[in-house]
């Protein structure tokens, strides 16, 4: 059965204020690291996601790609700033969406322990390699005084 699916995640940007919110460098690590993620996937960022039948859902960002077509899209709570994915996976997208999320987690995440690194004044390197030619991928963050 196709349905649009909103799935937890532990990031957590500023809560949604106004259109100034999204110059906070929270919302900006999240913008950032989509457009990461597009970039890995071949992909672009769009304004919503559809579902198997061709409904349209608005969403703070989409990220679109070759692969998963319908997009996965991320919704930012206003009162309290959880991302959520939001996707279809029917039809056998399932590990798509997945990996898209999990990329994208990653990704985030490496950004934003960069950032905290590079605001305490260290020297920041990021190293990104595939594990044994898989779609698996190892991010490294060093940070040197």
């Amino acid at each position: 059965m196709s349905l649009l699916t909103a799935y937890s995640t532990q990031i957590r940007v500023a809560p949604y204020t106004g259109p100034e919110t999204r110059s906070h460098p929270t919302w900006r690590l999240l913008e950032q690291a989509l457009q990461v993620t597009a970039e890995e996937f071949a992909g672009e960022l769009k304004e919503g996601v559809v579902d198997y039948y061709g409904n349209y859902q608005a969403c703070d960002f989409a990220l679109v790609t070759p692969i998963f077509p319908r997009g996965l899209g991320v919704k930012v709570s206003p009162a309290t700033g959880e991302v959520r994915f939001l996707y279809d996976p029917y039809g056998g997208y399932e590990r798509h969406a997945n990996r898209l999320r999990d990329s994208l987690t990653q990704n985030y995440t490496a950004l934003a322990v960069a950032e905290a690194l590079r605001t305490l004044n260290y020297e920041v390197e990021m190293e990104e390699e595939r594990i044994a030619g898989g779609p698996e991928k190892r991010v490294v963050v060093r940070g040197a005084l």
